[in-house]
């Protein structure tokens, strides 16, 4: 997939900062993709007009790197550039462009441990999750921004899988970041140029007397998030999503959503049986 937003102007700033990071990365051989409210504002605001409830002006870049030592090059090399420079405070990938946009830089990859996690160096106090961002820099597209800067940015599929792995890491100490743009993704996913392929590939989404709409597009991105991930990590998507759709559970997601308790709950319900169906 490539997608073309050169014409937006109001995406200069973006694209300096994306320019900036890549003149850094690039010698270093480190891949990176956006990723966080930036890639939902590319993949649903300007790629399908689709409105997010949530706002914001930071920029989140992940980073695959081999190594601590590649990432703090990466840092290092960013910091003397003088294009970016570093935010107070704990952790170290909080940076801030020229321009004083913020940018986060995330790694994963070869930091990583078994369980897919790894524990921010020096303290180790603060553990982030990687599950799903091998497999977001595989499915990602090109997007062209201004002034001829190319990055890539995941799939509506892989956006899903990053913010289900974000809510389970953060639902607690976030409240209602990762809730809305998770059931927004489920509720409008055939919106997201998905109508054509689906009547094309998958007829049985449209078939019977109860049809609905936004259901049938949660089902068509349960499939094309098992397409990504496979069984095993299908299997924890459920592992933290099952609950949060019974109906005489908390429902925490469908809380945090600001959307109907109820419809939410249902969206996820729909989601997590397709999941469940198809492994």
């Amino acid at each position: 997939m490539s997608l073309d937003f050169s014409t937006k102007l109001e995406l200069r700033g973006l694209a300096a900062v994306v320019r900036g990071l890549q003149a850094v990365a690039a010698p270093l051989g480190v891949q990176h993709f956006l990723m966080g409210a930036v890639a939902r504002d590319l993949m649903l605001r300007y790629a399908h007009g689709i409105e997010p409830a949530r706002a914001t002006a930071d920029v989140d870049v992940a980073v695959m790197v081999g190594d601590w030592a590649i990432y703090e090059a990466l840092r290092a090399g960013l910091i003397a550039s003088r294009e970016f420079s570093p935010r107070p405070g704990p952790p170290s990938h909080r940076l801030r462009h020229a321009s004083g946009m913020p940018l986060d830089v995330v790694p994963f990859g070869g930091v990583e441990g078994p369980d897919r996690k790894f524990a921010w160096p020096p303290e180790r106090s603060t553990v982030f999750d990687c599950f799903g961002m091998s497999e977001a820099l595989a499915a990602s597209a090109s997007v062209r921004l201004p002034e001829a800067v190319q990055v890539r940015v995941p799939t509506v599929p892989a956006l899903t899988i990053l913010k289900i792995a974000a809510w389970q890491d953060r639902k607690h100490v976030y409240p209602g970041r990762d809730a809305p743009d998770l059931i927004l993704y489920l509720r409008r996913y055939m919106d997201c140029g998905n109508l054509e392929r689906a009547a094309d590939e998958h007829p049985d989404l449209f078939a019977g007397d109860d049809f609905d709409y936004g259901e049938a597009g949660a089902r068509l991105l349960a499939r094309d998030v098992l397409s990504l991930l496979g069984n095993r990590g299908a299997g924890r998507l459920l592992e933290a999503l099952a609950p949060e759709a019974d109906e005489n559970g908390a429902l925490l997601l469908a809380h945090q959503s600001g959307h109907d308790i109820e419809s939410a709950r249902r969206m996820l319900e729909v989601f997590c049986g397709e999941l469940a169906e198809r492994m």
